[in-house]
């Protein structure tokens, strides 16, 4: 990030910001305005988005991670029954 111009950070904050936006489901905004920000306050945008959309999505895996264990737990404990009812009768 330190290599990069004003003008690729600019883009590189829209392009970051437009993604998290998408993430959360909110309309996204193309009316980007970055003549009032200093070159701190856009490095310190940029660096909270990036890590924002890294939260985001690590948050995803984790969520996505959990519901697949609780289905799979739930599916052999259906299966479990059943295979142990059968059993039952037999």
């Amino acid at each position: 990030m330190p290599n990069l111009t004003r003008e690729g950070k600019e883009k590189l904050y829209i392009s970051k910001m437009t993604e998290l936006q998408r993430r959360w489901g909110n309309p996204i905004d193309d009316d980007w305005n970055f003549t009032d920000w200093t070159d701190g306050q856009l490095d310190k945008g940029l660096t909270d988005t990036i890590g924002q959309l890294r939260f985001e999505k690590g948050l995803s895996f984790i969520k996505t991670t959990i519901s697949y264990i609780f289905y799979l737990f739930v599916i052999l404990g259906v299966g479990g029954l059943l295979i142990f009812g059968i059993k039952q009768l037999f």
